[in-house]
């Protein structure tokens, strides 16, 4: 398993040269529907689209050979609402190779048989959504029910000892006190914790940023709560510059760094058209050449800081020292 691994982090390093060099990205998000199970406060998806139209498994293979990403993230809108699925996942498949799988899902229709398909047909990662240590996350979420099902599976699947499931938090201004529980509690689960910044450009609700003075001390004093924990052994996937990256942006205003989505990171729409993000659905390239030359080349938009993002824009310094620090 040493070896395999090795040999992984290796493809890993020359994908990550390559792509780089190329302006190609390290990641792209492949968002399958946008139809939802769930209709979220902070989230622009939630509209039922019975008429969406969705590109076949074969033609989002045709954008990843395109690209050949690093990572590969299957999300939505809720993606296991797509009868094909299973299909979408195997087309990505490359046992001991990239590219790495990770499946984002708000859970509501995983269950243990679930998991074992998506493991089986080739899931290294999966990415499930918690904004609310308690009932709160069924009313954010405006789904009934919801967080009792998130207690009762997650453990189980963290008993399998995969080590692949993370919960991922979306943080505004009403959860952000929660955040110490939600990680106490998701390291209750066997999980690990991924933070994501809201960004207004989701919604148009100024309201859930994080912009008093007040909040935003209450918020320094918890991301370094978490950096502090992280320090001494907590499971927290976003690393502490990240972290701190986070704060940054809500006491800013703005995203720290020059954005540079179509380069570093692009979203898939369930029609296999590509934009720069999820929140500039307007833009809609054929190519991520094309999308490049008319949106990145020219691209000034500093509104969002979602983790896709944060994680795939760090410096140089700092993507080897992560690396350095899983092997």
């Amino acid at each position: 398993m040493a070896k395999a691994s090795n040999l992984l982090a290796v493809e890993a390093a020359f994908r990550w040269i390559w792509n780089t060099l190329m302006q190609k990205p390290w990641a792209i998000s492949i968002e399958v529907t946008h139809n939802c199970t769930a209709n979220c406060k902070h989230c622009d998806k939630g509209e039922k689209i019975p008429d969406e139209k969705q590109a076949t498994p074969e033609e989002y293979r045709k954008i990843y050979n395109e690209i050949h990403p690093l990572v590969v993230q299957i999300s939505g809108g809720e993606p296991l609402l797509r009868k094909d699925i299973l299909d979408i996942v195997r087309i990505f498949k490359n046992p001991g190779h990239l590219p790495y799988i990770v499946f984002v899902t708000n859970a509501s229709l995983l269950t243990e048989e679930k998991y074992d398909q998506l493991k089986e047909a080739g899931v290294d990662q999966f990415s499930i959504s918690l904004d609310f240590p308690d009932e709160r996350h069924d009313q954010n979420r405006r789904l009934p029910g919801l967080f009792q099902h998130l207690s009762d599976v997650i453990p189980i699947l963290t008993a399998k000892g995969n080590n692949d499931i993370t919960v991922i938090t979306a943080v505004t201004r009403e959860n952000y006190p929660c955040l110490i529980d939600n990680l106490h509690l998701v390291g209750k689960w066997g999980a690990r914790l991924n933070l994501s910044m809201y960004t207004a450009g989701r919604t148009g609700n100024r309201d859930l940023l994080i912009t008093s003075e007040e909040d935003l001390a209450a918020f320094r004093k918890i991301i370094d709560q978490i950096i502090e924990e992280k320090r001494n052994g907590a499971c927290i996937f976003s690393s502490e510059a990240v972290l701190n990256r986070y704060y940054d942006f809500f006491a800013n205003g703005r995203s720290p760094g020059k954005c540079k989505a179509g380069i570093r990171s692009l979203v898939v729409n369930p029609d296999g058209s590509l934009c720069p993000g999820a929140m500039k659905k307007d833009f809609k390239f054929k190519s991520q050449k094309e999308l490049r030359k008319k949106f990145s080349k020219n691209n000034q938009c500093d509104q969002c800081f979602i983790s896709l993002r944060a994680n795939t824009e760090k410096p140089l310094r700092e993507v080897v020292r992560d690396i350095l620090a899983t092997v």
